[in-house]
């Protein structure tokens, strides 16, 4: 089958650790000698760690498994991406709630750094203050590309970007508060670099309008709450002040016999 789909040599073959012996070392018998020692059959062997629950192995029978489909109704896709990288592929990757919520914070960290470029790269600066930063950022780049060339270690190239995420921090809260000026030349270089290590991890990729849709509907649901118990309290005042201002920054309300409804004018 490999043979016809994929040709006398592929790149990567993958499987659990506990398939190294017998039927990987078997498959590597059989293809030599079907196609001669010559031929390496696949180049790299990929061998991930067990997934685990409190340590132990998850498996049906015990009854402690979960699927990808139960934990996205719980957490993006790409909280759970970079929850799996943190953990380099051949260890043992520990589930529990608890974890996912740190890989969900440490995202968050990471995206507000992302946001911090986004706002020192705009515009011009014209100073020198960030020329240790970029230093530091293309030695992270270093580290980090060495690190995927171990054997591919996300885990240790992940450090990487927390690194430099810290340091942008810091410059952006020098520059807030009048400490340092910007210096776009070198932070441009700075966000190229992030964005590069980020798109190599395969984070920072959700839709950003679309969680900001998100957002503002649950909060219209909030202040929607909140006027609808001034209405029944009778503060008129409270919940007219809220449908005008509303409406001052660009959204109308509806009152409907099923319910309020909002809209953008």
């Amino acid at each position: 089958m490999s043979l016809k789909y994929l040709g006398e040599t592929f790149d990567f073959h993958g499987g659990g650790s506990d398939l190294i012996f017998p039927h990987h070392e078997n498959e590597i018998a059989q293809s030599q000698a079907c196609i001669g020692d010559a031929h390496s059959f696949a180049r790299y062997w990929l061998h991930n760690g067990f997934i685990t629950i409190k340590s132990e192995k998850m498996s049906k029978s015990k009854n402690n498994f979960f699927t990808v489909k139960d934990i996205l109704k719980e957490y993006p896709g790409e909280v759970v991406r970079f929850f799996i990288l943190q953990t380099h592929y051949r260890s043992p990757l520990d589930f529990s709630d608890e974890r996912l919520k740190e890989a969900q914070a440490g995202l968050a960290r990471l995206a507000n750094s992302e946001a911090y470029l986004e706002e020192l790269t705009d515009g011009e600066g014209n100073s020198s203050t960030g020329a240790a930063l970029k230093e530091k950022a293309e030695k992270c780049l270093t580290e980090f590309f060495e690190a995927m060339d171990d054997d591919f270690n996300t885990a240790l190239a992940i450090s990487q970007m927390f690194a430099l995420s810290k340091d942008i921090n810091i410059y952006y809260q020098d520059v807030v508060s009048g400490r340092a000026e910007k210096d776009t030349d070198s932070l441009r270089r700075v966000k190229d670099i992030y964005s590069e290590m980020a798109e190599i991890i395969g984070i920072l990729e959700a839709d950003t309008a679309k969680q900001d849709d998100e957002i503002a509907g649950k909060l219209m649901e909030i202040i929607i709450g909140i006027r609808q118990d001034a209405r029944k309290e009778k503060n008129w005042a409270v919940a007219d002040r809220i449908r005008d201002e509303l409406k001052k920054a660009g959204i109308v309300l509806e009152d409907t016999p099923q319910g309020v409804r909002w809209k953008k004018i």
